[in-house]
C-alpha cells in the first residue's frame, strides 16, 4: 500500500497531545492512502476523544474522512461533555476518583482488567473514561474521555474540573469517598454505635453512605476536605 504526506494542524489543548516540534504550527504526516482522519490523529497520539471539531481546507469534515492526498486538515479539542456527567476512573486514578465523589460527581474506579472491560463498562453505563493511558481511549467502544495530563492528584481535580467545565455541576459532599455510595442524612442514634464515643458525645449532624453504611460527620476532616472544595469551586 502506498503513502501519502498530508498537512495537519492541531489547536487548543490538543497541542498537549503532539510533540513540542509539531505544536502550534502546521506539519507533515506520512501516512496509508486510505487512512482515515481518526486513525492518522491516533497514531499522532490524540486519542478520538480528545478531538471534537475536523475542519478538511477550512471545510466541515470528520473523523471518518480520508486523509486527503493534498490539502490541510485542523484538528479542534472535544467540548465540555453533555449530560450524564458519570465516570469511569482507570485503576492509576484512584485519587482522582476519591476527589470527584467528593464534589459529587458519580465516578466509580474500574478494575486492573484489560481495556475491553472498561470500555464496555463505559459503554454500558454511559460514563466518561478518565485516564493516563491513550491507548484505553483509542477503543472503539470508548465514545467520552479524557487523557489526564496531569500527575499529581490535586492537579488532577483541577484539570478535570476546568477542561470538563465542571463547576457549575459541583454537588460537595453528596458522595462517600470509598465506596461511591449517596450520603444521606443519619440522626445521632442511628449511628451512635459506629461513631467513637467521644464524637457521639457532641455531635448531632451525620450522613451515612447508603451504600456501605459509612458514617461522616463535620469533624477536622471536613475542614480539610472543604478546603479542597473551596479549591475546585474557585479555581
Amino acid at each position: 500500500m502506498a503513502n501519502i504526506s498530508a498537512q495537519f494542524r492541531v489547536h487548543g489543548a490538543l497541542n498537549d497531545l503532539v510533540p513540542p516540534h509539531r505544536r502550534h504550527r502546521a506539519f507533515v504526516v506520512v501516512c496509508p492512502e486510505h487512512a482515515t482522519i481518526k486513525h492518522t490523529a491516533e497514531a499522532m497520539g490524540i486519542p478520538h476523544t480528545e478531538v471534537g471539531i475536523v475542519l478538511l481546507d477550512g471545510q466541515p469534515a470528520d473523523l471518518a474522512h480520508r486523509v486527503p492526498e493534498s490539502g490541510t486538515v485542523d484538528l479542534h479539542p472535544a467540548p465540555p461533555p453533555r449530560a450524564p456527567l458519570r465516570f469511569v476512573a482507570d485503576v492509576h486514578l484512584a485519587g482522582l476518583a476519591r476527589r470527584l465523589r467528593l464534589l459529587g460527581f458519580d465516578c466509580v474506579l474500574a478494575g486492573d482488567g484489560p481495556d475491553e472491560a472498561i470500555a464496555r463498562h463505559a459503554e454500558r453505563e454511559q460514563r466518561i473514561v478518565l485516564t493516563r493511558d491513550r491507548e484505553l481511549l483509542k477503543h472503539r467502544r470508548v465514545e467520552r474521555g479524557r487523557y489526564v495530563r496531569s500527575l499529581r492528584t490535586d492537579a488532577q481535580a483541577r484539570e478535570v474540573v476546568d477542561a470538563l467545565d465542571l463547576r457549575g455541576h459541583l454537588r460537595p459532599f453528596t458522595r462517600c469517598l470509598e465506596c461511591n455510595g449517596e450520603l444521606r442524612e443519619a440522626r445521632a442514634d442511628e449511628v451512635a454505635v459506629r461513631v467513637p464515643p467521644a464524637v457521639a458525645a457532641v455531635q448531632r449532624d451525620y450522613a451515612r453512605c447508603a451504600g456501605c453504611g459509612r458514617v461522616y460527620w463535620p469533624g477536622s476532616h471536613w475542614r480539610r476536605l472543604s478546603a479542597l472544595v473551596d479549591a475546585a469551586r474557585n479555581g
